[in-house]
């Protein structure tokens, strides 16, 4: 499955500095895994501390998360906060 994935500012480094890429994967954890044949040490830092976001809806345990073709993937840096 193709899918068109965006990279948030701090990931950008093994693509080059490509805010977005083209890679398949039929789930979050291949879809990763395919990024980091094609970006050499970009799987370890999607793997740490990201969150995913596929076509809209924030994905709480992504690895196994199944992809559609043309799907639209995002990983952006995983954010903390309330009130304390």
């Amino acid at each position: 499955m193709a899918v068109r994935v965006h990279l948030s500012s701090n990931l950008r480094g093994p693509t080059g500095g490509l805010a977005e890429v083209e890679a398949e994967g039929a789930t979050v954890g291949a879809l990763i895994d395919d990024l980091d044949r094609r970006y050499p040490g970009l799987g370890d830092a999607l793997r740490a501390g990201v969150s995913v976001v596929i076509d809209g809806l924030l994905i709480a345990h992504p690895e196994y998360e199944p992809l559609a073709d043309g799907a639209q993937v995002y990983f952006v840096p995983q954010t903390a906060g309330g009130l304390g």
